[in-house]
């Protein structure tokens, strides 16, 4: 079988969790699958994104930019269907939410969640991109012959909001992050030096967008009480206009909250691995990976009860009300507060982590392709 991979979409860091995604499937399709001729293609942006070195992969590099989303858009409609039928494409599998909406081929879609939906004020997403990314996804949708979907909340918001039958719908759940359980941490001691680091900290990542909830978390961090005077340490990008140092002195614990923006992995491991606790206090997860990241580090979990998060975190954390500043607060001093607490969800954590395996979504996206695709 000749399979497509639309990687259009694809803007190498930029794209987030949809870029992982991307990568992990196919480094474990490569060693799932060594008999499928699989064509992967991709923009001018990723023409060097790294791919499986393997013999049946190979790049298409397509003379458009992701970066100009209504070219990609006409592209995506008007020319990728050409080239499959050039290629002989038995399946294409679009991973971004958009796909083309006539292809001479079976369609399978990646619909990761329905962000296109949630409030812009929590997604930064612009009424245009919005509506152009809800039309184009939405039809998408419709016009695959399968649909995959990174959970059970996700597909039950698709069933709804999209009105396709759930028969049309596979949940793959994803891995732990990029082999995180397996990648050497750094220096411990280095890195403490190096970022000033105490011996007890707590950890959250910023995330790049509103839906992360930071200036409410750091609300939130500033009520858990005088006698707790941990700080905290924020991983990776803020959302525009999000200013740490503003937020910490408002809430009058000026000081105390270390923006380390972004860090190699592997120091990313090690300030998991020291930390009381992981806090992920977002509006709106259509998977979580961080969760598992932490929970692989063996770092007690505090997230939101909200979205597709409790069904990945499942007993492996204490949950909040993401809008409640004193629900958060009052969450996270208890844990921080009860050793045995954040003991026990440290191995309930790992236990949970282990439910989810890279090696598992390629499997069960090979088994889709096999099953609706068909060989000429």
């Amino acid at each position: 079988m000749r399979i497509g991979i639309n990687l259009l979409y694809m803007l190498p860091g930029v794209v987030g969790g949809t870029e992982t995604y991307a990568r992990e499937l196919l480094n474990h399709l490569a060693a799932a699958d060594p008999v499928n001729t699989y064509y992967i293609f991709v923009n001018r942006e990723a023409a060097e994104w790294p791919l499986p070195q393997v013999v049946n992969f190979k790049r298409v590099v397509c003379p458009v930019g992701a970066t100009r989303r209504s070219l990609r858009y006409a592209y995506e409609q008007l020319v990728l269907p050409l080239q499959l039928i050039a290629l002989r494409i038995n399946l294409v599998h679009s991973l971004g939410y958009v796909g083309s909406l006539i292809t001479p081929c079976t369609a399978i879609l990646t619909l990761p969640d329905l962000n296109f939906l949630v409030p812009r004020d929590i997604t930064n997403m612009t009424a245009a991109r919005g509506r152009a990314l809800a039309f184009f996804a939405t039809q998408a949708a419709r016009r695959a012959k399968h649909v995959i979907t990174l959970s059970e909340f996700s597909k039950s918001e698709i069933v709804k909001y999209v009105d396709i039958p759930p028969s049309k719908i596979t949940p793959i759940l994803l891995g732990a992050g990029v082999g995180f359980a397996d990648t050497p941490s750094a220096d411990w001691e280095r890195i403490a030096g190096d970022y000033q680091l105490p011996s007890r900290y707590v950890v959250a990542f910023g995330g790049g967008y509103p839906h992360k909830n930071i200036p409410r978390f750091i609300q939130a961090y500033a009520k858990i009480g005088a006698d707790l005077t941990l700080p905290l340490v924020l991983i990776g990008r803020l959302a525009e206009g999000v200013n740490v140092g503003d937020l910490a002195a408002e809430a009058g614990i000026a000081g105390r909250v270390l923006w380390l923006d972004y860090l190699p992995r592997e120091y990313v491991k090690a300030i998991l691995e020291h930390a009381d606790l992981f806090v992920l206090p977002s509006l709106y997860e259509g998977f979580g990976i961080t969760i598992l990241e932490a929970q692989a580090c063996h770092v007690a979990v505090a997230c939101s009860r909200i979205a597709s998060i409790p069904e990945v975190a499942g007993d492996g954390a204490v949950y909040f009300d993401p809008l409640s500043v004193e629900d958060m607060a009052t969450v996270m001093r208890d844990c921080l507060l009860d050793d045995a607490k954040r003991a026990e969800l440290r191995a309930k954590g790992f236990e949970n982590f282990k439910r989810f395996s890279w090696d598992n979504t390629a499997q069960e996206t090979l088994a889709i392709y096999q099953r609706f695709g068909k060989a000429t």
